[in-house]
Order: C-alpha cells, then structure tokens, then sequence
C-alpha cells in the first residue's frame, strides 16, 4: 500500500491553538508511519502546501489553492464547506468530504434544550434572578405546537425524534424529499419552505450556506413566520439576516431567538443582537463535545485508506450543490 502525506491540521484562530496538535496525535495513531504535521497559521500552509496530499481543515483559506499540486484530498473538520467552497482555483480532481453525521446526537439535544428554553421563558427567569425581581408569567407548553425544520438531514432527522417525546408535530424541507420518521410532512421547493414558515410556532434552521441558501430568510420570509413564533439557528449565519431579525425581536413579532451562529464570528462586542430580547446567543458550539474529535479522525483516517485503495469517500461534497 503507498503511503499518503496527512498533512497540516489547520485550525481556524477561533479555536484554542492546542487543537491542531490533538487531532495530529489521533490522527498518528490512526495513521502510524504516515508523516502528519498540524499547522496553526494561514502562513505554515501557504508556504508547505506544494507537497500536500491530504489536508483536514475547519475553516480553510481562500485563493490558494493554485500552489496545490499534490493535493488529492480535503477533509473538511466540520460539516459546513461554505468556508472553501466556492474555489474556482482549487484542481478540479481534488476530493472534497465533509463531517457530517458525527453532530446528530449532539445537535438535537441542543436543538431541544434551545426550544424548550425559548418556550418556558428561560431567559425572562435569568433576568428576573439577576434583577431579584419575583414575578410570576403563564408557560405555554409544546404538545400540540408545531416544530418545523429547514433541511432535513441527519440532524434534523434526530431532531424530529427528540421533539416526537414532546408531542411536537415536525414539518421540514428537504432538496429531494423522502419519508423521515416523526416527520408529519417533508415539503421541497419555495412552496414547501412557505408553508414550513407560515405554520410553524418553532422554527429550526440546519440548512447548508450556499449561494442559493444565503441571506433567503429575510424580512419577508420572517414577516412569513406566525406572529409568536420562535427561531433557532444551528447553520450558518449567513443565511438568516441578522437586522430583520432584531427588528422582529425588538417589535414583539417573533417571540425569541436562539442562535449559535453568526454572520461574523465571534460575534462583535457592540453587535445589538447582544440586548436582543427573549433571544439566546451561543459561541458555536452546538455541535462540539468531547468524543467529536476521536469521531472526526477515524472518519479521516478511514478516507485516507479509502484514498489509498481507490474507493469512493465516506461523506463526499457535490462541489456545483455546496454540500
């Protein structure tokens, strides 16, 4: 079998900077007799990337890709290839795969702990605690509410699982829809995605950044949204226009918000979504836990293998879909 170059973990600056050298030790004793570097700065991989095969990244930089001539293979580290992708400069024969599965469990707990926190008012108690104001307000409860989902893949899937306990009825989208279990309907199309905001009393949001994806829930599609309603964002940030939504919050129109991810990140000091009401805000991190790591790296590891052999990739990206 020949051996393949695992080559510069890149760690995005957001991250601590130990990270790098964590995932390069799994990575070596996934891989041993592999040469696997980790690289901490845009400058490290721009000056080494000539001799890269494989490249597991998070959030990769752009207009590099040129100097590339080994490159076979980029694992992105998390599911969202927005940060690459578009990249008319990358090899059209570079492979690209992405992590997506290895979030659902986490996700969905997440998703749940967002929703039922928005609806019982969790955030109105924490101001109440920090003002030691005592004052006593009606709790809707979720049976019978309807949790509607745009992109129903494996985290929205789990999602629907996690909400069914609940008695939630779940509606979703999905490009090319398919039966999901605990999902009363699964719509495609502009159609499908407006009836999903019209009856929804909670909206989660997992769909893909793409140019088709990005900045499609705006005014109107939230002005779309049942007056009440709440919105959680797990995506990315780009898609959800970010000053419609305060607008919404601060009127009264939407009930609240709980959002892990951002058009800018980190989100800046003096950004109003900061005093935004009824709205929770959280540094993505939805999907990160302590297993996610060892996950991300036996699924490298095993594409590497599967690089060498010449067999198709687990988790492949459609470069033209952006997903």
């Amino acid at each position: 079998m020949s051996t393949q170059r695992v080559t510069s973990i890149h760690v995005h600056h957001g991250f601590e900077p130990s990270l790098g050298d964590w995932v390069a030790g799994l990575m070596r004793e996934a891989l041993p007799g592999r040469e696997i570097v980790s690289w901490a700065t845009v400058e490290e991989l721009r000056a080494g990337l000539a001799e890269v095969e494989v490249l597991l990244a998070f959030r990769p930089p752009r207009g590099i890709w040129a100097d590339a001539r080994r490159l076979r293979l980029i694992q992105m580290m998390g599911a969202g290839v927005d940060a690459l992708l578009p990249a008319p400069d990358l090899p059209s024969g570079v492979q690209i795969a992405n992590a997506r599965g290895l979030h659902g469990a986490q996700m969905s707990e997440f998703a749940l702990a967002m929703i039922l926190a928005l609806a019982k008012r969790i955030p109105r108690a924490l101001e109440q605690q920090q003002a030691r104001l005592w004052k006593m307000y009606g709790l809707p409860q979720l049976a019978g509410k309807t949790l509607g989902i745009l992109g129903l893949g494996a985290i929205g899937a789990a999602i629907a699982e996690k909400a069914s306990c609940f008695g939630l009825r779940v509606i979703g989208t999905q490009r090319d829809p398919k039966p999901v279990p605990h999902v009363e309907l699964v719509l495609a199309g502009p159609e499908g995605a407006e009836r999903v905001l019209r009856e929804s009393d909670f909206l989660v949001v997992l769909l893909p950044l793409t140019p088709d994806t990005r900045g499609s829930i705006g005014a109107r599609e939230l002005d779309r949204m049942k007056p009440g309603a709440f919105l959680v964002n797990l995506a990315r940030g780009g898609i959800v226009d970010e000053q419609a939504l305060l607008e919404r919050l601060r009127s009264g129109r939407l009930a609240g918000a709980a959002l892990d991810v951002f058009a800018q990140e980190p989100l800046p000091a003096d950004d109003p979504l900061w005093s935004a009401p009824n709205t929770i805000l959280t540094p993505h991190l939805a999907g990160l836990e302590p297993e996610y790591m060892q996950r991300l790296t036996a699924l490298a590891a095993d594409n590497v293998r599967r690089l060498e052999r010449g067999e198709p990739l687990r988790n492949p990206v459609d470069r033209l879909r952006g997903y």
